[in-house]
């Protein structure tokens, strides 16, 4: 009976007798010993423990524990550390091995790993050259022509390989795998050979850096400027097209613009630009003086932008009295464009309505026809009126001034449902001011007109208001309240004037013309019989002034008494407003001076 140990080798146990314990463990001491100078010491230490620990296991079949006899026999297989490290011997001995890879020689115990140190993709070709004896770049050569040819399946078999074959990571592994002895002296061999090659690598790879930044130095440096020029002169070119582009969306917005607002006064011979541009500002100066600001303000950056092109395209920098002089107008056309632009903002800063209710007499069928009435000087103003085939077509185009009075058509009329058993004509007149009581004031100079004919309903288009009051967005809208079960006929002249009248079938307005809609819980429904087509005579004559129609028979007196009532109240509580200005209390006060 003998007394055993347990050793751990590179992470293989075993157990081991006592004589073979010491005598492994003075081997393994003096190889330390001899490698104790070196940087890989550790790691050549771990390969030869792996390489004993693969002997043991060889060895060890059907038997428990590691003998004398077993050590004998690595000490053997894996030398003694005096034969190979002491100077001149070891490097004859090292010179007989043949280090190195030595194709077409067979080795004994060779076994198939990947070689990662010689690879183009895993080292599955590089590691048959090793266990074949043959060189990677025929069977490289050989894999590409079968891929190229399409015959057999050369990448899945390399994939295969790839997983199956194990990689050669260590130094044991790479001695096996070229078929060489694995000893402490080839182990040794393996790790100075892999140093060797690593440094050689570096101070190549340095060199050669060296000598590569002393070539092209230079020549990077004038590729560098020049790149840098042909930049500049593409980013030249860039700026001068966005100039050009710039000043020719800017000219070509001004004439349009200017042949807009020419259009929009075209029919009238005493009103120019400057008079409508007085019309939008509190004057014709603001407009003059807000027009070039504005122009200035854009041109002068255009200009400025042509000057950075032309510095970047010919290097010709600009003399810098003309920066200083371009910036100091363009600080200049701000102040007029700023000052106009206030003003005018200021003017429309509150809006205010009143609504009114109009005289309308009930129809005795229960439906309303609503149609437009012509302007009254229609053939002075150039707005023109034809019928085809029993459409009419009009054009109220254009802003007339006349006699200190300004025109324009764009009423609108809405349906909505009533909220009792009759007919109501609501007419809503608004506009903007710099307080509400100026704009609530603007609102009650509004005029409009409208007439009505048995069962016809003319509203028409033309808005009227005092030319001092401006353009201040006078607007007059007139609202047709429908009873349930009651219709409206909405006839072609009325489609002009018709704005987003809600339905139950979502129906455009111009769609609604030439039929009956019915007013129902849910809103007004498409129903009825449209009526015969207008007869153009049924127009009614435009009155010779814009004023409220006559009054209705006896049978209306009651309902004219109480709309006169219901305007009264509405004018007595405009008085109380306008009168409550004068008597601001302290919160009036502080809002007064808290609005911009």
């Amino acid at each position: 009976m003998k007394k055993t140990f347990t050793a751990n080798l590179n992470g293989n146990v075993f157990h081991i007798e006592e004589d073979a314990y010491d005598q492994l463990q003075r081997y393994l001491a003096n190889i330390r010993a001899k490698f104790s100078g070196s940087s890989e010491a550790e790691e050549i230490m771990a390969d030869i423990e792996a390489r004993i620990a693969e002997l043991f296991t060889e060895r060890l079949q059907g038997r428990q524990a590691v003998s004398l006899a077993d050590v004998d026999h690595v000490k053997q297989v894996m030398g003694q550390p005096e034969d190979y490290v002491d100077g001149e011997t070891a490097d004859e001995r090292s010179a007989g091995g043949g280090s190195g890879q030595t194709y077409g020689s067979t080795r004994r115990h060779k076994r198939l790993f990947r070689d990662t140190d010689d690879k183009k993709i895993a080292g599955v070709l590089s590691g048959l050259g090793h266990y074949f004896g043959i060189d990677p770049l025929w069977l490289r050569i050989i894999a590409l022509i079968f891929l190229l040819a399409g015959w057999g399946s050369p990448a899945l078999i390399y994939i295969v390989l790839w997983v199956l074959v194990p990689e050669a990571s260590t130094a044991a592994e790479k001695l096996e795998m070229q078929g060489e002895p694995v000893t402490v002296d080839n182990i040794k061999r393996m790790f100075d050979e892999g140093t060797e090659r690593v440094k050689s690598g570096g101070q190549r790879m340095a060199q050669e850096a060296k000598d590569l930044g002393r070539q092209w130095g230079p020549a990077a440096r004038n590729a560098g400027q020049q790149a840098s020029d042909v930049l500049g002169k593409l980013a030249g070119v860039i700026v001068l097209l966005l100039a050009f582009s710039l000043l020719i969306s800017v000219f070509t917005g001004a004439i349009g613009g200017t042949v807009g607002l020419w259009h929009a006064t075209w029919s009238n011979a005493d009103i120019s630009l400057l008079d409508l541009g007085g019309q939008v500002f509190n004057s014709s100066g603001h407009a003059l003086w807000f027009a070039i600001g504005a122009l200035s303000l854009v041109i002068i950056p255009i200009m400025a932008l042509f000057l950075a092109g032309f510095r970047l395209l010919l290097g010709t920098p600009a003399p810098r009295w003309l920066g200083i002089t371009l910036t100091v107008l363009w600080l200049i056309a701000l102040v007029p464009t700023v000052w106009a632009a206030v003003s005018l903002g200021t003017d429309y800063r509150r809006e205010n309505s009143i609504r009114t209710e109009a005289a309308l007499q009930q129809p005795a069928d229960g439906t309303i026809y609503l149609d437009m009435l012509p302007p009254a000087d229609s053939s002075s103003y150039g707005w023109s009126f034809s019928y085809d085939r029993g459409r009419m077509d009009v054009d109220l185009e254009g802003i007339h001034l006349d006699n200190g009075t300004t025109s324009a058509a764009w009423a609108d009329v809405d349906v909505e449902a009533s909220s009792d058993s009759l007919f109501h004509l609501l007419v809503v007149r608004s506009a903007h001011g710099a307080t509400a009581k100026d704009a609530r004031t603007r609102a009650g100079n509004v005029g409009y007109d409208y007439r009505q004919e048995g069962d016809a309903l003319y509203l028409s288009p033309v808005v009227q208001f005092p030319s001092k009051d401006k353009l201040r967005c006078q607007e007059v809208r007139f609202i047709l309240q429908v009873p349930n079960g009651r219709s409206v006929f909405l006839r072609d002249g009325s489609r002009r004037m018709l704005d987003d009248i809600a339905n139950t079938t979502n129906t455009y307005d111009g769609d609604m013309v030439g039929h009956r809609w019915t007013m129902t819980p849910e809103g007004l429904t498409k129903g009825g019989v449209p009526s015969p087509a207008r007869d153009t005579t049924a127009v009614p004559a435009p009155p010779a002034q814009q004023t409220a129609p006559a009054e209705a028979p006896a049978t209306q007196v009651k309902r004219q008494a109480r709309i006169a009532a219901k305007q009264l109240r509405e004018e007595a509580v405009a008085s109380m407003e306008g009168a409550s200005t004068y008597m601001p209390n302290l919160i009036e006060l502080l809002s007064a001076g808290l609005r911009p």
